[in-house]
């Protein structure tokens, strides 16, 4: 797997219509979409938006080039590494390319079709963000065609969303001091049993199959 860090602005303007007003994981609109209704109105359109990340990139004086070649060069050093532990622990490899969009918005959605995913624009690092972004890859190429039949969209989103709690174990040395893998609120009990097996017995199929029966 490739991953490269590009700016599309079109992706950005859907990014922050598409996911800024709520997602299933947290309903509440990101600050970025807050701020463009407060400048355009309650309905805001491609274009609005367009001229709205505009200037929302020149008053943070964030440099799009500077911060794509900064996230590019900073998960190059650990890429190899991260994909050798992921392919061990999961046992599949990803062959596609991946391309990581930056946007200005703090909801980051993924598509595992078009094998791409958002990081926000403004951090020093995206390391976290990319982790967390490929470990719901692995997952999906893992299990997610039959899993996610069998258990329903809400319990697969639990369990994968729950999942990236092993990040913080999987790739402590990795993860710049500070760092960590928090979750959502509602995921909490899950991410603690998931981490309580992974402790026990540290392979993946036994953790995803505890995980289903613990909900």
């Amino acid at each position: 797997m490739n991953l490269s860090f590009k700016y599309d602005r079109q992706k950005d303007v859907e990014c922050l219509l598409q996911v800024g007003p709520g997602g299933h994981n947290s309903p509440y609109p990101t600050p970025e979409y807050k701020l463009l209704v407060t400048e355009v109105g309650d309905s805001p359109n491609e274009d609005s938006t367009n001229q709205f990340i505009d200037k929302y990139l020149k008053e943070k004086n964030f440099d799009i080039s500077e911060y794509t070649l900064k996230y590019q060069d900073d998960f190059d050093e650990i890429s190899e590494e991260f994909q050798k532990r992921a392919e061990k622990i999961f046992k599949v490899s990803i062959k596609d390319d991946v391309t990581a969009y930056l946007t200005v918005n703090r909801r980051l959605p993924y598509n595992l079709k078009e094998n791409y995913f958002f990081v926000c624009v403004g951090k020093e690092t995206q390391r976290r963000s990319v982790m967390h972004e490929l470990w719901h890859f692995y997952t999906w190429h893992k299990y997610g065609q039959v899993e996610l039949k069998k258990l329903g969209f809400n319990k697969y989103n639990d369990i994968k969303e729950s999942l990236t709690v092993l990040l913080n174990v999987v790739y402590a040395d990795l993860l710049l001091e500070g760092l960590k893998d928090e979750g959502y609120p509602q995921h909490q009990k899950l991410r603690g049993y998931i981490l309580k097996c992974w402790h026990e017995n540290s392979d993946i199929d036994d953790v995803w199959q505890k995980a289903v029966n613990f909900l």
